[in-house]
């Protein structure tokens, strides 16, 4: 997960910054978590580019560049991040949905009143957020490549930590995955993660890793309209963000 924090006392980043990684610590299985703070809405702006962020905090109130008007000019290049205006007063709380804010965290504020924000805010809902736990483990769903069953064992194909082997068997690892509709069973004791697919052939998925990975012929008509239905819907709700 990526956040910046725009805000022009120091004191108040570094609480920001705490609670957040308290936040995640507790409710997500990111423990790739980059934090950068910003002094100054122009500062922000001059280096930010589209899909930077996953969240950004913005205080309401600076000296040049308002908390507001640095948010419009953020929704002008990126409709989806989340932005949450850190403030002292909530005379101006309207402002915040014209530009889609999901929260709004009132000064001074405890790690009760951070986590009750960012919980309604659906942080945790985040796609880079989403995890499964198996056997104590917490596995980010962005990870999983696919999985396969090997004997007793499921290997889970991950793009940073290499084949997970786990004894579990496959059904209770369905349950867990199929929840979500980037996954899908395409041969018989094999899962794959539809978000990590770069093209369907005759044959097989192929990953963007360039692994291939074997299409049941007897389902192949039904795992190929699943796959299109998918691409279509992840396209539609692109475009409603």
């Amino acid at each position: 997960m990526k956040a910046a924090i725009i805000d022009d006392l120091s004191e108040c980043r570094e609480d920001i910054q705490t609670c957040l990684k308290q936040y995640l610590s507790k409710h997500c299985a990111d423990d790739d978590i980059t934090i950068t703070g910003f002094s100054s809405g122009e500062q922000f702006l001059s280096g930010f580019v589209k899909d930077t962020y996953d969240l950004i905090f913005i205080d309401q109130y600076m000296k040049q560049l308002s908390g507001i008007d640095t948010a419009k000019q953020i929704r002008q290049e990126d409709p989806l991040v989340i932005l949450i205006f850190i403030t002292t007063s909530r005379d101006h709380a309207i402002d915040s949905y014209q530009v889609r804010a999901s929260g709004y965290l009132l000064k001074p504020f405890t790690f009760t009143d951070f986590e009750y924000t960012l919980t309604t805010a659906g942080i945790t809902k985040l796609k880079n957020a989403r995890f499964i736990e198996i056997e104590n483990e917490k596995i980010l769903l962005r990870e999983i490549l696919w999985c396969n069953i090997v004997g007793h064992y499921m290997q889970i194909h991950t793009e940073q930590r290499g084949i997970m082997r786990i004894r579990i068997p496959f059904t209770k690892v369905s349950e867990l995955l199929l929840n979500y509709p980037q996954f899908l069973i395409c041969y018989k004791g094999c899962i794959i993660n539809l978000d990590h697919v770069e093209q369907m052939s005759e044959l097989d998925f192929i990953l963007t890793n360039k692994e291939k990975i074997p299409v049941s012929k007897r389902d192949r008509k039904k795992i190929e309209s699943d796959y299109h239905t998918y691409l279509f819907q992840k396209a539609r709700e692109e475009e409603l963000l």
